[in-house]
């Protein structure tokens, strides 16, 4: 089974400088390593030598959902792992997905948070299943691409859960393996908790257009980092756009 892994990042140099020094240390139980710069990929020019990176794609200008979309096409695996520039990646972490596609055509894995707390997921569930479990890190088959189609490019945010949907509408079970692990160093400012909320509330009113009969499931309690992430994500969710 092979195993392609794709991460897009925006010039991200320092988030992926500790991505890619875990990756190396796996590097001969993956496939390949396809990074997507929507930024200036002209900045891995020296940096693609050091770090022995296989595939640097230009995706200049592109979506969260467009630059993944690149990355599944250049993908030749028949599996496609997403990981966000800001994780690092356990040593085990592509065995485990090896023996999770056994049992499933698409598998998340557990993603603590080394450096502090995490802003937790409101989560969603269609037919009885989660379909939050982001692209920080989950695996998919890639013939799921072929049958459902890719990422929707029109989501400024929220394409995971939208692509999680299609595959339980379309019958799949999403398989969750607590031994696949990747450390996500999720924003640890005030201003990163704040953005982060804004731009979640922000996917969910365009998931909301796109799926009406949605429901989202908040149990965060009355504290002040929770009432303040619900108002943060309820100014996102008003200010979400039309999807395209």
């Amino acid at each position: 089974m092979k195993v392609s892994v794709v991460t897009t990042t925006k010039s991200s140099r320092e988030n992926v400088d500790r991505l890619i020094t875990s990756i190396n240390k796996i590097k001969n139980s993956i496939h390949e390593f396809i990074l997507v710069d929507a930024g200036t990929p002209d900045i891995w020019d020296v940096m693609s030598e050091d770090y022995h990176i296989p595939t640097i794609v230009d995706g200049a200008g592109s979506s969260r959902g467009g630059g993944k979309n690149i990355g599944i096409k250049k993908a030749s695996g028949d599996v496609v792992a997403f990981l966000d520039d800001d994780t690092e990646v356990d040593v085990g972490w592509v065995d485990e997905i090896k023996r999770s596609m056994k049992s499933y055509s698409v598998v998340a894995g557990f993603s603590p948070n080394p450096v502090g707390r995490s802003l937790g997921r409101v989560s969603v569930f269609v037919d009885g299943q989660d379909v939050t479990w982001p692209t920080c890190n989950i695996a998919y088959k890639k013939s799921l691409f072929d049958e459902l189609g890719l990422f929707d490019e029109g989501l400024v945010t929220g394409e995971d859960i939208d692509f999680n949907i299609r595959c339980v509408k379309a019958g799949y079970v999403i398989g969750y393996n607590p031994r696949m692990i990747v450390f996500h160093y999720h924003r640890s400012s005030f201003r990163g908790f704040a953005r982060q909320a804004f731009w979640n509330g922000y996917g969910r009113r365009q998931l909301n257009l796109k799926y009406p009969d949605l429901r989202h499931m908040h149990q965060h309690g009355l504290r002040f980092r929770n009432i303040c992430r619900l108002g943060f994500g309820a100014l996102g969710y008003l200010t979400g756009g039309v999807v395209r």
